[in-house]
């Protein structure tokens, strides 16, 4: 019986010519790995001992890619999808490798998710002769696709053969996955707590794709109202909350650690006594941070949420992910709850890492960022010190009658730091770096956290001064982006920084180490506060280690519930409040509106809280604004007259065309005051 015409067709794209195509792309996939490698090991030596001693990993890396290409079977225009799908590997190989060389994090694809939140921060690593260069190499690249795409020739496809072949790798690639997770030679998703570890021991192919691939909170194997119950249920042995709490403060310092830790190196002078002696004489211990040399809102979210970040996709940022778009329970929140007043500061732009959203969203009453800050002083790297923080932080405990929680992040010591010294930059000595362009950043940095350390001792003298019970927390967020090794740590790991808990009356001082998700929850235990389900879960796990199943797994199923699942603490619990959070704890006012004397259609604007970052507005319309005092504004370009009303707005320090805030209207007239009268 002879076979239908159609297999017959079928059969013969199973030709030399389409093995051959094959063959070609599974050599392109090998030489595509071995680049990539070499990119992201930055060393021709540790890539030939990663295929040696992982020649399986090395084989599963190019299977990725391998099936990545094989797509461009499917589409008629197969070389130009065959050269998009290889330049996109290329690509994040050297987008990795440019990473690694200002910081410790390999690239995930959550950085790419942020490049439009973060994208101000790059002149800073860059110069402008790098953004241009960058920019133009993105525009030659998008022309060069484009015009790939228009002279690229359409080929009759076998498209039998490329779905066949697709499937078949596909299926060989589950396999090979699975196969390597039962024998151990390859991490699991909730294995990656160490990014570049798991990045070294597991090549880029697949690391970078369980970025792309996993996201958010797996659902738990036992997830049912009863389960939810149950954990609730464990915590009723807590005591009660007290009546008579503290303001707290959290001080989130940016790669902050002590660099005494640093073994064979000499440095001239202690950059961090206030701490030292802090750690020394109230309780501290080491905490385990998500992140290294990068990654402050992961610590920062683990901290305000109680969560654990190893719960999440690899490399997740959940601040953009989905706090940005969901309200959770944080320890704001659950202050908030029982009369505190919070409020959320950093000396860094507003939208940076969303926190204008995120902070709403975790339940803060305020937020006081760079651009309702006076008086900046800015570190030869562009980033505002930290000397500002304290009155802003006195500000907001000044600002309430209640008690208050506030939570500073500040951002002085941030990288890049120079690898040639900069001249008038403070510096401390050091000696035994075998590279002099680490040596000269190291001492930048030094010179950097010696402020940051001074900021500390003089923000713990103003609230002993203070005459409400004050407790004080100051952690570092994680290492500075050195590229600092374990072996070259006398004491902690990578990926462990310290804190200190002070306070302004007399404590005991009782050391204990931490995992960043616990220490708001150990705080508020401190303080005799038992508030909150995931707070109150550690609490009653004692804070337990984070290999301890039965504890991991009731946090999961909580993270879970709060986030992605049905939310059946709602019934346990009510839900954290929707605020509508107010920029600062001071209004913006505008007293009197003059014109300037000296110039036609220019006015000063007088009133309260004015910064660089103020703008007036009429009718929609922004004016040219010229910041000349916390109290004086001077507009041109206004056509005024009675009736009208302006506004002052704060604009993004990131973007001018993001508003903040607006004040309340002023109706005019105009006044007619002297010079004196203005200036005074």
């Amino acid at each position: 019986m002879k076979k239908p015409i159609f297999s017959k067709a079928l059969l013969q794209q199973f030709n030399r010519e389409n093995f051959k195509k094959l063959f070609q792309f599974l050599i392109a996939s090998f030489i595509i790995n071995l680049f990539v490698e070499l990119l992201a090991r930055r060393s021709p030596n540790d890539t030939v001992l990663f295929i040696v001693d992982s020649p399986l990993l090395f084989l599963y890396g190019i299977l990725i890619i391998f099936f990545s290409l094989s797509l461009s079977l499917l589409f008629k225009r197969q070389r130009f999808w065959f050269m998009l799908f290889s330049s996109v590997w290329v690509a994040l190989a050297v987008t990795d490798f440019i990473l690694l060389t200002f910081r410790s994090m390999p690239l995930t694809a959550s950085d790419i998710w942020l490049m439009s939140s973060v994208r101000d921060i790059f002149e800073k690593y860059l110069s402008h002769t790098e953004l241009i260069l960058i920019m133009l190499g993105i525009s030659a690249l998008l022309g060069l696709v484009f015009l790939l795409w228009s002279r690229s020739k359409k080929y009759q496809r076998s498209l039998f053969f490329a779905a066949t072949h697709v499937f078949a790798i596909a299926l060989l690639l589950f396999l090979s996955t699975v196969l390597l997770y039962n024998g151990g030679l390859l991490d699991r998703p909730n294995q990656f707590d160490n990014l570049p570890r798991a990045y070294h021991n597991n090549g880029f192919a697949y690391s970078f794709s369980t970025s792309l691939l996993t996201g958010g909170v797996q659902e738990p194997e036992v997830y049912t109202p009863d389960e939810v119950e149950s954990i609730i249920d464990e915590q009723q042995e807590l005591p009660q909350t007290s009546n008579i709490t503290p303001n707290i403060v959290f001080v989130q310092l940016e790669s902050f650690f002590d660099p005494g830790y640093m073994k064979d190196i000499e440095i001239e002078e202690n950059p961090i006594p206030y701490f030292s002696h802090l750690k020394k004489n109230y309780p501290s211990g080491l905490l385990s941070v998500p992140a290294i040399g990068a990654g402050t809102a992961n610590t920062e979210f683990e901290i305000l949420t109680g969560m654990n970040l190893n719960h999440f996709g690899v490399g997740e940022y959940p601040y953009m992910t989905i706090v940005n778009t969901t309200s959770s329970e944080s320890i704001a929140s659950v202050l908030g709850s029982i009369g505190y007043e919070t409020h959320a500061i950093h000396n860094n732009n507003a939208t940076f890492y969303d926190r204008n959203i995120v902070y709403n969203n975790l339940g803060f009453d305020s937020f006081t960022s760079l651009e309702y800050m006076d008086d900046i002083e800015l570190n030869p790297r562009g980033w505002a010190k930290d000397v500002v923080l304290t009155e802003e932080i006195m500000k907001a405990l000044n600002s309430t009658k209640e008690k208050d929680f506030v939570f500073a992040v500040s951002v002085q010591p941030h990288g890049k730091y120079p690898t040639m010294p900069l001249e008038d930059a403070p510096v401390i000595t050091t000696s035994g770096f075998a590279e002099e362009s680490r040596q000269n950043g190291f001492e930048y940095y030094l010179g950097q956290l010696r402020e940051c350390d001074a900021f500390v001792g003089q923000l713990t003298r103003e609230i002993l001064r203070f005459s409400e019970p004050t407790v004080v927390v100051f952690y570092g967020d994680h290492l500075p982006s050195f590229h600092i090794q374990q072996e070259e740590l006398s004491n902690g790991t990578t990926q462990t920084t310290e804190y200190v808990l002070w306070a302004n009356f007399r404590i005991d001082n009782i050391d204990r180490d931490l995992q960043t998700y616990q220490l708001a929850a150990y705080v508020m235990d401190f303080c005799n506060i038992h508030e909150g389900t995931i707070f109150r879960l550690h609490q009653t796990y004692q804070y337990g280690a984070d290999d301890d199943a039965e504890y991991q797994d009731a946090l999961s199923v909580l993270e879970y519930d709060a986030f992605y699942g049905e939310n059946y603490l709602e019934e346990e619990t009510s839900e954290p409040p929707v605020l509508s959070m107010r920029f600062d704890v001071e209004d913006i006012t505008i007293h009197s509106v003059t014109q300037d004397p000296e110039e036609e259609n220019a006015y000063f604007i007088m009133g309260e809280h004015f910064t660089p970052y103020s703008r007036v507005m009429i009718d929609d319309s922004s004016l040219q604004t010229e910041f000349l005092s916390e109290n004086l504004l001077r507009v041109t370009g206004l056509t005024a007259s009675d009736g009208q009303t302006l506004y002052v707005v704060q604009v993004s320090a990131a973007d001018e065309l993001v508003i903040l805030s607006t004040s309340e209207g002023f109706d005019m007239p105009i006044t007619k005051e002297s010079d004196d009268e203005i200036f005074n």
